[in-house]
């Protein structure tokens, strides 16, 4: 048997202690990376040895397959209920596919698996007709649901479900463990999204991409990872198939190794993509709705959100992606493009989950969440963090904002772009230099500086004389963005989003 942590031990005697009292449907809520499926292997363990018989259930082939080998490392026999795999009805523990099991389970040559307990795996979607069915074949069994986030964007409350809800641990609690590594944010841009439709609790789709799939909103993507992401392991999360392609590609235009994955790739082309970022043959995967669930790679480092979405359970799941530990880790990075952050908070902000029924939805005008916790966006070096009460700075680069600049960021809750500041003559003539600096390193022309100059400000610089400095990593990061831009003006024309 596995060790198990000491919170994950708890949530299985509190578990108990449920049942024991006679309830029968108990839901569990753990962080994505703390170990769900470790949880679910030892009671379905403990399950055996009571001469009981189990049913794991997930909607995916790669949660399925998930759980088979973590039983596998358990030594405990079980058998699969899912298409291509061939069947082992003697096991006392089995793994099924929801879809194949719902698809099956009419059949008159199908045997229905014998289950005292069923374990349903990301179980937020147990309001779907499906699952409700499958809980409808065994009325006399104890159920369990696992999920890190038990809140559905349409409103649908999991307290018509589950009877109560057991914590295994939180985000913020697991990383000062070290179960868990920090995170840090950096939020570029945020996108206007004031224009686009609500359907079913999230950004309408088509509409969005719309708004996202641009040739600017996607080099700022290439050149921001490019100024910020450290060459780390990174998946970046798209809107739409042909978002996600598009990213993949500039990336790759600006000689960053990157692939793309979807669901409607074959299963073997998914496989060998996320082989190549293991083996760090790509930096960047890019991904459409396919990497939200079930996936782990402890060595990914980064997470760029190029997909706003309302739902704050998609949210989590795409920055949980990377919060795993793994040797020489120190932490993780996510860079917002999504304006996430503002729309949900801090990952480790996740509130006592408590269970609630289905409701009628009510409009309520999102008020701002009181100044100290809201995050700042640093207005130079674009990390998001919590202001504390006299000590303002940014503990990323120290950065001290002005009464105007705070003024400014305690209104960036809401989804909009942010003015820029207006920068005065020596913030210009700084920037001149380094350009200067930076053209006589390069030997280039001697007006190139004057014409970076003029395409960052709209107007030539005031004065030619000036001393060069030592070229930054803002205005490296603007050099980097106006290289990304050229380059993708020559190609847009021959590039298909196709």
């Amino acid at each position: 048997m596995n060790l198990l942590r000491e919170y994950q031990k708890q949530a299985i005697n509190n578990i108990r202690n449920h049942f024991a009292k006679g309830k029968k449907k108990i839901l569990l809520v753990a962080p994505t990376g703390s170990g769900k499926t470790v949880i679910a292997s030892s009671m379905l363990e403990q399950i055996i040895e009571r001469g009981n018989f189990g049913l794991f259930v997930a909607h995916r082939r790669e949660l399925v397959m998930q759980c088979s080998r973590k039983l596998a490392d358990f030594d405990i026999k079980h058998g699969v209920i899912m298409a291509s795999k061939t069947p082992n009805h003697y096991a006392d523990v089995q793994i099924a596919s929801i879809q194949t099991f719902t698809s099956r389970k009419d059949r008159d040559d199908f045997i229905k698996p014998n289950a005292n307990v069923i374990i349903i795996d990301e179980a937020h979607r147990s309001t779907s007709k499906s699952f409700k069915q499958l809980i409808e074949e065994y009325p006399d069994a104890f159920v369990i649901g696992l999920t890190a986030t038990p809140c559905r964007a349409d409103g649908k409350g999991l307290g018509n479900i589950y009877e109560e809800l057991v914590q295994g641990g939180n985000i913020k609690d697991l990383t000062r463990q070290g179960f868990l590594v920090p995170n840090r944010i950096v939020a570029p841009t945020i996108p206007d999204l004031q224009d686009i439709r609500i359907v079913a609790g999230d950004y309408e789709k088509k509409t969005l991409n719309t708004k996202m799939n641009t040739p600017k909103l996607v080099g700022d993507i290439v050149s921001h990872w490019i100024q910020h992401g450290e060459q780390r392991p990174t998946v970046v999360f798209g809107v739409s198939i042909k978002h996600s392609k598009y990213i993949a590609n500039i990336f790759k235009q600006n000689g960053v190794p990157s692939g793309h994955i979807d669901g409607e790739m074959a299963e073997i082309e998914r496989e060998e993509q996320l082989e190549k970022l293991n083996s760090g043959e790509i930096k960047v995967l890019s991904n459409c709705m396919v990497l939200t669930e079930g996936w782990d790679q402890p060595k990914v480092s980064c997470v760029i959100i190029a997909r706003p979405t309302k739902s704050y359970s998609l949210y989590l799941q795409m920055v949980g992606r990377s919060l795993r530990p793994a040797p020489n880790k120190k932490d993780t990075l996510i860079i917002d493009h999504s304006g996430c952050v503002y729309e949900h908070g801090f990952p480790e902000d996740v509130p006592d989950w408590t269970l609630k029924t289905s409701k009628e939805k009510e409009k309520k005008k999102r008020e701002p969440k009181p100044i100290d916790q809201q995050p700042f966006t640093c207005v130079e070096c674009d990390t998001v963090y919590k202001p504390i009460k006299d000590s303002p700075e940014c503990p990323n680069c120290g950065h001290i904002p002005t009464k105007k600049e705070e003024v400014i960021l305690i209104k960036q809750g809401r989804l909009v772009e942010l003015p820029k500041m207006k920068p005065n003559a020596e913030d210009k003539e700084n920037f001149y230099a380094q350009l200067v600096y930076f053209a006589k390193q390069k030997g280039y022309k001697e007006g190139w500086a004057s014409y970076t100059f003029k395409e960052k400000y709209g107007h030539w610089p005031h004065s030619k004389k000036v001393i060069p400095v030592a070229t930054g990593k803002d205005v490296m990061g603007y050099i980097q963005h106006l290289n990304i831009r050229r380059a993708k003006s020559k190609n847009i024309r021959e590039f298909s989003y196709e």
